[in-house]
């Protein structure tokens, strides 16, 4: 795929997820009417909310029986799970009830699987009461042995916020080679949650961007990425294993825009949709946005600050392109500077940090940390 523009890739890729799709409905159908399928489950992603709406996305699935990460360095186990992950079996136009405070809601799977709903109160939520978890519950049976109940967890703001942190992860916050389709392959293929490698000094910077300049506050924490909710428990073990800080993640349908009909639209187009759907739920809120320079975060950053004056604080770039793409980044960081807003393409991590320790963002103390984090990690 080396000599294919960006566009042709993401057309290609969709029309092969829309031949995967009807090989896969077609695959339910047959095991379906043969009672074929195996136990069924519900797998709820992070939700978030603020204190009058509460948004969960998740999926019904087939369990596959994905082992943690952690649990073994085996190249052969990693392999299988990968398999699994991909391979995973949706269960589409399923009902499922949800609960969260006082409120039920009925929703329907759609042909991915994938179900969301969404709480509106005139009434302000007390998450200190209603705890932050929505209960679910299928409504359906495929199979004796299906697992008809799980808790979805919602994050929501804290007393102590001074901003939010909107994160990419592929090549931001995780070694990923997605400018590189061979060596991402290999990522995928051969490393665990555990084995995977976070760019020195980034969890720490994290950290301190979320305890912000006190080093007591709550700031949210929400990484959206183009890569697919099947990753989705692999990514939660990343973060775990390296001490990132966890947050929303909003990922990538595996597919395409099946109930319009239209192929998939573009990971500009997604994040960009994903981004306003967090500056909508938090309108007092303010954001620093981290990414690279690798894809088009650049590009969508700047449209972010252009459809939402005084809202976006600052925005990291880590420069992991050639100099041609280094020039239109700078370029773009002329045009977000003009609308008041800064854009620092930055080698690493501690380039960054400094720059927020200039801002009042993170402080001293922090900044020593992530020096620190920036060593070690470049000596694994």
């Amino acid at each position: 795929m080396a000599g294919l523009t960006q566009e042709v890739k993401e057309k290609l890729l969709a029309a092969l997820a829309l031949a995967e799709h009807s090989i896969a409905k077609a695959k339910f159908k047959v095991k379906d009417k043969l009672n074929l399928i195996d136990p069924i489950r519900i797998v709820p992603y992070y939700g978030f909310g603020n204190e009058n709406y509460v948004y969960l996305k998740g999926r019904v699935l087939e369990d596959e029986k994905v082992k943690d990460d952690r649990e073994s360095n085996n190249p052969a186990t990693h392999l299988k799970n990968t398999f699994k992950r991909y391979e995973s079996d949706e269960i589409p136009g399923i009902k499922l009830m949800a609960s969260f405070a006082g409120q039920v809601k009925e929703v329907v799977t759609d042909e991915e699987g994938y179900f969301e709903v969404e709480f509106r109160t005139e009434d302000r939520v007390d998450y200190s009461k209603t705890g932050n978890k929505i209960q679910l519950k299928l409504l359906e049976q495929k199979t004796d042995n299906d697992v008809l109940e799980a808790e979805g967890y919602v994050f929501a703001l804290g007393q102590e916020v001074e901003f939010g942190v909107i994160s990419d992860i592929d090549d931001t916050v995780l070694v990923s080679n997605v400018t590189h389709f061979l060596g991402q392959l290999k990522l995928m293929l051969t490393k665990n949650a555990t084995e995977r490698s976070p760019f020195p000094g980034i969890a720490g910077f994290l950290r301190a961007l979320g305890k912000g300049s006190d080093g007591q506050g709550q700031n949210p924490l929400f990484f959206v990425s183009g890569s697919e909710w099947n990753l989705f428990d692999l990514l939660i073990n990343f973060f775990r294993s390296h001490d990132i800080p966890e947050g929303p993640l909003l990922l990538r349908d595996k597919g395409t825009k099946f109930d319009r009909g239209t192929l998939e639209t573009s990971e500009e187009e997604y994040k960009q949709e994903k981004i306003r759907h967090i500056l909508d739920t938090f309108p007092s809120l303010n954001f620093i946005c981290i990414g690279d320079s690798g894809q088009l975060d650049s590009e969508i950053y700047r449209q972010m600050v252009e459809e939402y004056p005084g809202r976006i604080l600052g925005i990291y770039i880590r420069d992991v392109s050639p100099d041609k793409r280094d020039a239109e980044v700078r370029s773009i960081a002329e045009q977000v500077k003009e609308m008041g807003t800064e854009m620092l393409l930055s080698a690493d991590t501690l380039e960054a940090a400094r720059h927020a320790l200039q801002m009042g963002w993170i402080n001293e103390e922090q900044l020593a940390d992530i020096e620190q984090e920036c060593e070690k990690d470049s000596t694994r």
